[in-house]
């Protein structure tokens, strides 16, 4: 089955570093960036048809890329401001019983502190990895909850050749 990582990510100067990094530990990984809170409630149905196999989540995130005409966001939104989009994003996801379990991790510049005043930020599934210029973390991170990338490729290689 083929990896498929969605990136929740509203600032271009992260996107593309990010896609850069996966590619390189996930080669063979189906990737899609999703830019907007609005953008990924907009993809929940084809989600739950073809559910990703990891979300890479952004907090903070825009609701909508402006563009005139659009209607105003829903008062959770509203209410809530785009400092909780992510944890908006994640709540949707575990009230969907074919995304309840997908794994997924907050990818942000706040603490966990921060996020922790929100009671359903971290369910099980959910984890914190901080932003930095090192990417790194992420990988790892994701490399652990998918149990896949470029070194479980290079030990499944291994393996068969020491069976061969």
């Amino acid at each position: 089955m083929t990896l498929f990582i969605v990136i929740a990510e509203d600032d271009h100067l992260q996107d593309g570093p990010l896609q850069e990094l996966l590619r390189e530990h996930f080669p063979t990984a189906r990737i899609e960036v999703v830019l907007t809170e609005r953008d990924f409630r907009d993809r929940l149905a084809g989600y739950r048809r073809d559910p990703p196999s990891i979300v890479v989540m952004d907090v903070m995130m825009r609701w909508a890329s402006p563009r005139q005409g659009d209607p105003p966001p829903p008062s959770d939104v509203l209410a809530g401001g785009y400092r909780r989009a992510g944890i908006r994003c994640v709540g949707l996801m575990r009230r969907t019983p074919a995304l309840r379990d997908v794994p997924v991790v907050y990818y942000t510049i706040l603490e966990r502190s921060d996020l922790e005043r929100d009671a359903d930020a971290f369910p099980d599934n959910v984890f914190l990895v901080r932003k930095s210029s090192d990417r790194q973390p992420l990988a790892r991170k994701i490399r652990e909850l998918t149990g896949t990338g470029r070194r479980g490729a290079r030990r499944r290689r291994r393996s068969a050749q020491g069976r061969a």
